[in-house]
């Protein structure tokens, strides 16, 4: 990697302005093979992440190391606005395009239906299983089939695997204390989700109460960069795992709710350069923009579930109207 070295021009070799016989001061380009000057380099010739900086060599004596957003550097607070901007854009198109696409393709039977195909239940157990969920206006329709002694937890949960397409879960071993930090508070309760365990650091296993929501799923994935198996449990066994996850400690959490993308935009800038992320990432899930910022580099970089959770903070912002 090249790098800026400084030495002194000898007496004669370089003319100057006062005559040859003055000495100065010459900077010229010197490769090394060193680790140390690789590192220099590699610092002094920081790379701009928004690719319409205009800021040319002048940023080379910028001592900005952080904040650093989606892998990328900005020479400077416009810049690092300009490059949230464009996440957050792309962010936007991306999932009302998802949010499109399932309203005209996902169609799925309605679990009544796929209890009364595996012959778990009859027409007139289905009938008054929607009976009385209409009745009552709470409640989901397995729930209520329980409750009737029609099927039972495990007949249920099987005919939401099928439904989604999706493994029943087995019910140990979970650690959803430890796994609390996965997503923040809000997002847990919202969705009906559970994060229940690392396996090998490679793969997060997550339960979901009644439906599969992708979308959390592929956020998750794209947040921590980390693969996701979603799945189902037990009624009796999801209740119980996500109230241990809601009563564990989280990182620090901030909910905005911003007039504007271009609000969004302001709101996010300002919370990266004031906490200097080491690490920071956007998704979106559903109406909800999620930052997740990292204040500093985990013990291997590309690997953001290896931190503490005092070492986390996110921000869930949602945009009025």
């Amino acid at each position: 990697m090249p790098v800026l070295m400084k030495r002194l021009a000898s007496r004669g070799n370089v003319p100057t302005a006062t005559g040859a016989g003055a000495d100065r001061d010459e900077f010229v380009l010197s490769s090394s093979n060193s680790a140390e000057s690789q590192k220099a380099g590699s610092t002094l010739l920081r790379q701009c992440g928004n690719t319409a900086c205009r800021s040319g060599w002048m940023k080379l004596w910028r001592s900005r190391q952080t904040p650093v957003f989606e892998g990328k550097w900005a020479c400077s607070l416009a810049c690092m606005q300009e490059i949230v901007q464009a996440a957050i854009l792309r962010e936007a198109v991306e999932a009302d395009s998802s949010i499109s696409q399932k309203a005209v393709h996902q169609h799925r039977v309605p679990l009544g239906l796929v209890l009364l195909s595996r012959g778990s239940i009859t027409q007139d157990q289905l009938r008054k299983g929607l009976e009385a969920q209409k009745s009552s206006g709470t409640g989901r329709l397995g729930e209520w089939l329980v409750r009737q002694k029609a099927v039972d937890e495990e007949q249920v949960a099987r005919a939401l695997s099928a439904q989604w397409n999706c493994p029943v879960l087995p019910c140990t071993p979970h650690d959803p204390v430890a796994m609390a930090f996965i997503l923040p508070r809000l997002l847990i309760d919202s969705f009906g989700i559970a994060p229940l365990r690392i396996a090998g650091r490679e793969l997060l296993y997550v339960a979901f109460e009644d439906r599969i929501d992708r979308s959390v799923v592929l956020a998750v994935e794209r947040m921590l960069g980390i693969r996701v198996e979603a799945g189902v449990l037990l009624d009796s066994e999801f209740r119980h795992v996500q109230q241990e996850a809601l009563r564990a400690p989280f990182p620090k959490a901030r909910l905005l709710e911003a007039a504007s993308l271009r609000g969004l935009v302001h709101a996010f800038t300002s919370m990266i350069e004031e906490r200097k992320a080491a690490l920071s990432q956007i998704v979106r899930i559903r109406d909800y923009y999620w930052l997740r910022i990292w204040r500093t580099l985990g013990e291997i970089e590309n690997r953001r579930i290896l931190h503490g959770i005092e070492d986390i903070e996110d921000t869930v912002c949602s945009i009025a109207g």
